[in-house]
């Protein structure tokens, strides 16, 4: 027991280690501080508890808290800071230890950002952003964004944890409940850039909407040409992209692409474009063609003759901003073989003329740009606008829909609308009918506006034990609903009388017929037509009986509770 205590105070440090290095903000220092956050972890022995161990060689640190992304995380900027820490010795090196206390049960998929600072003179200095969150903890050790604890009872801890999280975040004030610590959620990371809050790595829900950001250039000087994700996808070709988040962990990766040099290009200032005129002194054997020229002109086209008789070109890469290929511009290139264009093949056949003389062109395998398919985002709500679950579907496909929700007192009989054949974003509802104990005669309720006409009501029997008579008597305000007709279900047998008046309350009768009628049936519909001049309101629909009016075979009375419903005119 002692060990496990141990274990749940402080529980084996976790792979989210941040480079040991220090940002300066201001001034020069002759000796700079070391600042870093190496390590974090989560601690629930008494209470949910970030620690964070800083190694630094300066006394006087801090510990910047955020609780939600920031432009900048600087002094000054954020929501809190800890200034009290004590010692602790992790794999023989001695850290700084603070303790972040402020999680309450319902924040666990709440991100907290961290930022050790240091102030010498006047200068500050920084660690890297720690970003975190009882969320990541828990998909670390569970296995979902890493590689899985082999200890069973920590997982099941954690398992129970989050689902004490997500009813402690509908029970008090429903706290995010759109983003639930149940829910499935997925991880997106990438290999450069950062994310909207500036970092490169964060956990969401399918069908979020996170916006992705890489360098103009890379590290040689090479331009951004696209984002690849882990099968080596084109997904995105400008250096900020707005993603939606699918239904599995992804990595993003900037392509940068060294765009041939050499080339001989001419710009037309009148028109503001630019034209490949010739080869130049460009010796690849592979040439891509920048999209922009040093002026920042689109270059829209390949100029007859350009590469003529260039036997050494194995293949050629064009931006989308070509539109022309002009005559002979590609007239014995020989060894040809691979055309590579940064659009779709509809992009090609429609917006490219190739002129004559350009066989080779033709006769090239061509590479297309495929984007992904059009996603929408499916969301499964429960009756309480509970979210159930969120799914990504491709366009024309279908969702899977989560299992079937339980409501006490209730029976589910479905979703409010259909969810194959997606082609836009869309919620289903939960939807149930109450589950009767008791004999129990409902009327239906419905929406309807100002003269509209045969509104349908239903007078339905729940739980119906046997009864072979009954009388019922329906009364409404019939200066406002004029019942245009009434019509006995023929299925359960008996004899129902034919409808001797509209004038309320109207007579509802069955003779003997339907002994052994049992269960849940609808006894009758009535249809009502709504008065021109009905202001905006509930009017009641409401069922009476007296009580030997109501019997079975043995002429036993029956009782039944009774639901009233009602018509509302907008």
């Amino acid at each position: 027991m002692k060990k496990r205590s141990s274990i749940l105070l402080f529980i084996s440090l976790i792979a989210v280690c941040l480079c040991c290095t220090f940002v300066m903000i201001t001034g020069a220092q002759t000796s700079a501080p070391e600042v870093s956050i190496p390590y974090c972890n989560l601690s629930f022995r008494d209470s949910v508890c970030i620690k964070y161990a800083v190694d630094s060689s300066a006394s006087d640190v801090k510990l910047l808290i955020w609780t939600s992304a920031q432009a900048e995380y600087t002094i000054g900027t954020q929501d809190s800071e800890i200034t009290e820490y004590y010692d602790d010795e992790i794999e023989g090196k001695t850290y700084k230890i603070f303790d972040y206390t402020k999680l309450s049960a319902k924040q666990m998929t709440d991100v907290i950002y961290a930022r050790a600072y240091v102030k010498v003179g006047n200068n500050e200095y920084y660690s890297e952003i720690n970003k975190y969150s009882v969320l990541q903890y828990a998909y670390n050790k569970l296995g979902k964004t890493g590689t899985a604890t082999d200890d069973e009872e920590l997982k099941d801890i954690l398992t129970h944890m989050l689902e004490y999280g997500a009813a402690a975040q509908k029970y008090l004030e429903d706290y995010k409940v759109d983003r639930l610590a149940t829910a499935d959620w997925y991880q997106v990371k990438l290999t450069a850039g950062v994310l909207d809050d500036g970092l490169m790595h964060g956990l969401y829900l399918p069908g979020d909407k996170v916006t992705i950001t890489a360098a103009a250039t890379g590290a040689d000087g090479a331009a951004f040409a696209y984002w690849s994700d882990s099968k080596g996808n084109k997904v995105g070709t400008t250096a900020t992209y707005e993603l939606t988040v699918g239904n599995s962990n992804e990595v993003y990766n900037p392509v940068y692409v060294k765009y041939s040099s050499g080339l001989e290009i001419e710009e037309d200032d009148r028109a503001g474009v630019a034209y490949v005129v010739d080869i130049g002194t460009c010796e690849d054997t592979n040439i891509v063609i920048p999209p922009m020229s040093d002026n920042g002109y689109p270059i829209t086209e390949i100029d007859r003759y350009a590469f003529e008789n260039v036997t050494t070109l194995v293949s050629i890469s064009f931006p989308s901003t070509v539109t022309l290929i002009g005559r002979y511009a590609f007239d014995g290139c020989t060894a040809l073989t691979d055309v590579y264009y940064d659009g779709t093949e509809e992009e090609w056949t429609n917006n490219v003329e190739i002129e004559t003389g350009n066989e080779a062109i033709e006769s090239a395998t061509k590479h297309f740009y495929e984007p992904a398919a059009a996603t929408f985002t499916v969301t499964f709500v429960d009756y309480d606008g509970t979210v159930l679950k969120i799914e990504t579907v491709e366009s024309g496909k279908s969702a899977t829909p989560p299992a079937d929700p339980t409501r006490a007192g209730y029976i589910f009989t479905g979703w409010d609308k259909s969810f194959t054949n997606v082609n836009e974003n869309l919620t289903a509802s939960a939807q149930y009918e109450k589950s009767y104990t008791e004999p129990t005669i409902v009327v239906s309720s419905a929406e309807a506006s100002a003269g509209a006409t045969n509104v349908e009501i239903t007078v339905s029997l729940k739980n119906n034990p046997g009864v072979t008579s009954m009388l019922l008597q329906i009364a409404f305000d019939d200066d406002v609903l004029d019942l245009a007709s009434m019509t006995y279900n023929t299925e359960i047998g008996g004899t129902g009388i034919p409808l001797q008046s509209t004038a309320s309350p109207v007579k509802v009768y069955w003779a003997e017929g339907f002994t052994n009628v049992t269960g849940d049936w609808v006894l009758v519909t009535l249809n009502f037509n709504i008065s021109n001049s009905a202001t905006a309101g509930d009017y009641g629909i409401t069922v009476t009986y007296n009580a030997d009016d109501v019997f079975n075979a043995d002429e036993v009375n029956v009782d039944f509770d009774i639901i009233n419903g009602k018509i509302t005119v907008s």
